[in-house]
């Protein structure tokens, strides 16, 4: 059983909608950098957020099984190739680029305390629970899938 019920990609809308809220709100936390570069970084971190989940999406279709967060006793397969060679977690990761994404473009690095906030809980209370019922579902190629990759990057 999971710790949470809320969907992760709600978490990382609220540490979105939080971080556009300091930089309504609080605009005398702006860094002065060129908008140009910002708007670079920023597109390129949203870029690949979107290609990392939208590829771990499609390689667990590919595997025909489960992306609910909230199933993951339903895993049918144990996804290792791609993007999950990188990181263990790259839907995860993907929509915390995006986020980071967006904190580049308005170039309020105080946004990055809601986009470290989503991580933590999204650790705590989605991917450690996860982890556990992988291990549970998977045994040992799990573990040695779990020693060779990392959670996050």
């Amino acid at each position: 059983m999971l710790d949470t019920r809320i969907p992760p990609p709600l978490i990382d809308g609220l540490a979105l909608l939080a971080v556009l809220a300091l930089w309504k709100f609080a605009p005398q936390w702006q860094v002065n950098v060129a908008p140009s570069l910002a708007f670079i970084i920023g597109v390129t971190f949203i870029i690949v957020g979107l290609f990392l989940a939208l590829a771990a999406v499609g390689l667990f279709r590919k595997k025909e099984t489960t992306v609910l967060p909230f199933a993951p006793r339903k895993s049918s397969a144990l996804v290792t190739d791609g993007v999950y060679r990188v990181t263990r977690n790259p839907m995860y990761l993907g929509m915390a680029c995006v986020v980071m994404g967006v904190v580049c473009l308005t170039r309020h690095p105080v946004g990055l305390l809601p986009l470290l906030a989503a991580c933590a809980y999204l650790t705590r209370f989605q991917i450690l629970p996860e982890e556990k019922a992988l291990e549970q579902i998977f045994g040992q190629t799990y573990l040695d899938y779990k020693s060779r990759v990392r959670r996050w990057i």
